[in-house]
C-alpha cells in the first residue's frame, strides 16, 4: 500500500522488507541514520525491543509501551505508534459504539498494549486476558501510568464457557479484541464464551488475512457483528505515510491495494 501511495504521488522513495533476528535491533536501528532512511515500521517480536535505541517517543508510544513506526528527522529517532491511530479511526469508521462500560482484549503482547490504550479512551473500564496471566498484570501496571480508565488483568481460561468469571466479565462487554496470534493460520480458535457477551457486543480481530478469521465465525455463529483488521491496518498506515512523508495519504489508492489478491 504505501509503495503505491508513493507511485500515486509520484514521490520518489520505495518501501522495502528487512529480517531483523532480535539480537540485532539495535544495529538496524543505527542503520536508519547510515542508509539514509526516512523511518521504518516495526513489526512483533519487535515492538518493544527497539524502544531503548530510540531518541524520543511520542505521547501514544510512551502510554502503550511500545512502537510500530519510526521516523528520522534532523537527527532525532522518534517512535510512534499508529497502532492506535488505526484502531480508532477504524472503530469510528465500522461504527464502534464511542462511550462503552466494558471492553476485552485477548493477549498482552505489544499489539495488545495499543489495543488495550485505544480501549481506554472509550471504555469505563478494560479488562485484560492472557493465557500467562502475569503477563496481563504486567501490561496493566504498565498501563495505569499513563491512562485514567479502570484497568483489570485475568487469566484467559477464566473466560472459558463454563468458567466461573465468564458471565460477570463479559456480560456488559461493548467490544472484544483479539490481540493474538491465535487463527493465524486457520486454525480453530481457543474455547472462549462468546455467548456470555451481549448480542450487541462487537467482535475485532486484529487478524487481517482473512475476511472471516475463525475468532469471527465463531462470533458470527451466534449473531455477533465484528470485523477484522484490514482497516487498523490501512489507518496505521497511512498515519505512518503521513509522518515521514508530510504529505496526506491517498487512502483510496492504499485501500485497493491492499485489497488486491497476491
Amino acid at each position: 500500500m504505501h509503495n503505491a501511495a508513493f507511485r500515486a504521488l509520484d514521490l520518489p522513495w520505495a518501501y522495502l522488507a528487512f529480517a531483523v533476528p532480535g539480537e540485532r535491533v539495535g544495529e538496524a536501528v543505527a542503520a536508519v541514520p547510515a542508509l539514509g532512511l526516512v523511518g521504518l515500521n516495526v513489526t512483533i517480536p519487535h515492538k518493544q525491543a527497539v524502544i531503548p535505541h530510540l531518541d524520543k517517543l511520542s505521547r501514544r508510544a510512551l502510554a502503550c509501551g511500545a512502537v510500530n513506526t519510526i521516523v528520522y528527522r534532523r537527527g532525532v529517532l522518534r517512535g510512534e505508534n499508529t497502532d492506535v491511530i488505526g484502531l480508532e479511526r477504524d472503530w469510528g469508521e465500522l461504527g464502534v459504539e464511542p462511550r462503552l462500560r466494558d471492553s476485552v482484549v485477548l493477549g498482552a503482547g505489544g499489539s495488545a498494549r495499543a489495543v488495550a490504550v485505544a480501549l481506554a479512551a472509550r471504555s469505563r473500564r478494560v479488562i485484560v486476558a492472557a493465557r500467562r496471566p502475569e503477563r496481563a498484570e504486567a501490561l496493566v501496571r504498565d498501563l495505569r501510568k499513563s491512562v485514567a480508565t479502570k484497568l483489570e488483568a485475568i487469566d484467559l481460561a477464566e473466560l472459558t464457557p463454563g468458567a466461573g468469571d465468564a458471565e460477570s466479565v463479559l456480560g456488559r462487554a461493548g467490544l472484544v479484541v483479539n490481540a493474538t496470534s491465535a487463527g493465524m493460520k486457520g486454525e480453530p480458535f481457543f474455547g472462549f464464551a462468546f455467548g456470555a457477551t451481549p448480542r450487541s457486543c462487537f467482535f475485532y480481530d486484529l487478524i487481517y488475512t482473512a475476511r472471516r478469521t475463525p475468532f469471527l465465525a465463531a462470533a458470527a455463529r451466534l449473531r455477533r457483528p465484528g470485523s477484522n483488521g484490514l482497516g487498523m491496518l490501512l489507518h496505521q498506515g497511512a498515519a505512518a505515510f503521513e509522518i515521514w512523508t508530510g504529505v496526506s495519504p491517498p487512502l483510496d489508492v492504499m485501500r485497493r491495494a491492499l485489497s488486491r489478491k497476491p
